[in-house]
C-alpha cells in the first residue's frame, strides 16, 4: 500500500481526523465519546496518513508541550508501517521546534512498538477509559539548553537544576525566596555557579530577594558569605512587609527561562528554559518588589 504523511491542522482536516479516531477509539475500543474528544485539537499539531487516492488511513497529534497522542490507524491499513511513519513525523517536528523531549501514554499492548522508536517507560501503569496505559518518554537532546528548549518540565532535584540554570545564565540572575532554604539554595554546586556568574563579566549581576532573613541571620548562609566577598556583583535585600511573602521560590535567568519550587505538603518543582513572556512577568514582579525592598542591617553586621 502506497501512502504519504501530511502535516495538517484541525480546522482543515477535522472531518477526516475525527472519522479515523471515531472508528478506532470509539467504535473499535469502546472509548466514551466525551473521553476521546477534547478542546485541545484546535491548538494541536496533526498528521494524516493517506493512500494514493487521498483516502485517510491514520492520524496522530502532538500538543505544544510535546505530548503525543490520539494515534490511530484504520484496521484495514495496519501492518504496513503507517503508525511508525506517523510517530516519526511527530518526533521530527518536535526536533525542528527544539523541544527537549516528547512523551505519550501508550496502551500497554503497544509498549514494544514505542520502545522500538526509542521511548522509555516511566511511572506505573494506569487505567484510562478502561484501558491499561504506560507513560513513555523520548529525550531529544543531551542537555536542556536555556533559551532553546521550551516547554514546562517537572524538576526532580531542584538544587541540581538550579545550578544548571545558573551555569547557563549570561547576565542577570534573580532569586526570590521565602527563607533562602539551605536545602534548596545552599549546595556547593550552586555557590560555585553563582560565584562564576558574578565573575563572568563586568555587567553580570545576582539579585537575591528574601522575605524572611531571620534564618540566615541566625545560622548564616554560604550565599551571604559570597555576597560579602562580592558586594558589587551580588546583592541581597529583604521584603518590606510580610504581606508580600512569596508563595514559591523562583529563579529567573536573564530574560529567557526560570525554575520554580512550591514548598507545600507535597513539594513541587518545575521550570521552562524558553518562556520569554513568562520570564518577563516574573522579572517585572521581582523588580517591582526589589525597588521597595530593604537592605537588612543584620545581614551587614554578620562576620565571616
Amino acid at each position: 500500500m502506497n501512502y504519504s504523511i501530511k502535516h495538517c491542522n484541525w480546522q482543515s482536516q477535522s472531518q477526516h481526523l475525527q472519522a479515523i479516531r471515531t472508528s478506532v477509539f470509539i467504535e473499535e475500543q469502546g472509548v466514551p465519546v466525551a473521553r476521546e474528544r477534547d478542546a485541545l485539537d484546535d491548538s494541536a499539531q496533526h498528521w494524516l496518513a493517506v493512500d494514493g487516492d487521498e483516502r485517510p488511513l491514520g492520524t496522530i497529534r502532538m500538543l505544544n508541550d510535546g505530548h503525543i497522542g490520539r494515534m490511530a490507524v484504520l484496521k484495514e491499513a495496519r501492518g504496513r508501517g503507517i503508525g511508525g511513519a506517523l510517530l516519526s513525523a511527530a518526533v521530527n517536528y518536535a526536533k525542528d521546534q527544539s523541544l527537549f523531549d516528547v512523551y505519550l501514554h501508550a496502551q500497554s499492548h503497544a509498549l514494544a512498538f514505542y520502545r522500538g522508536a526509542g521511548f522509555e517507560p516511566y511511572g506505573d501503569e494506569f487505567l484510562d477509559a478502561g484501558i491499561n496505559h504506560q507513560a513513555m518518554r523520548l529525550q531529544l537532546a543531551l542537555r536542556r539548553l536555556l533559551g532553546i528548549h521550551g516547554g514546562t518540565f517537572n524538576v526532580e532535584h531542584f538544587p541540581s537544576s538550579l545550578s544548571d540554570l545558573i551555569d547557563q545564565c549570561d547576565n542577570n540572575l534573580r532569586l526570590y525566596s521565602a527563607t533562602l532554604d539551605k536545602r534548596l539554595f545552599g549546595s556547593e554546586a550552586i555557590i560555585q555557579s553563582v560565584s562564576a556568574l558574578a565573575r563572568k563579566h563586568r555587567h553580570s549581576t545576582v539579585h537575591i530577594l528574601v522575605a524572611d532573613t531571620s534564618d540566615i541571620v541566625n545560622r548564616g548562609h554560604a550565599l551571604l558569605e559570597l555576597q560579602r566577598r562580592l558586594p558589587s556583583k551580588i546583592a541581597i535585600k529583604t521584603l518590606a512587609t510580610e504581606a508580600l511573602l512569596p508563595k514559591q521560590d523562583i529563579a529567573v535567568a536573564d530574560h529567557r527561562g526560570y525554575l520554580c519550587h512550591t514548598a507545600s505538603e507535597k513539594p513541587k518543582s518545575w521550570g521552562d528554559y524558553r518562556d520569554l513572556p513568562g520570564a518577563k512577568v516574573a522579572i517585572d514582579e521581582f523588580d517591582r518588589l526589589w525597588e521597595r525592598a530593604l537592605i537588612d542591617r543584620n545581614l551587614q553586621q554578620l562576620g565571616l
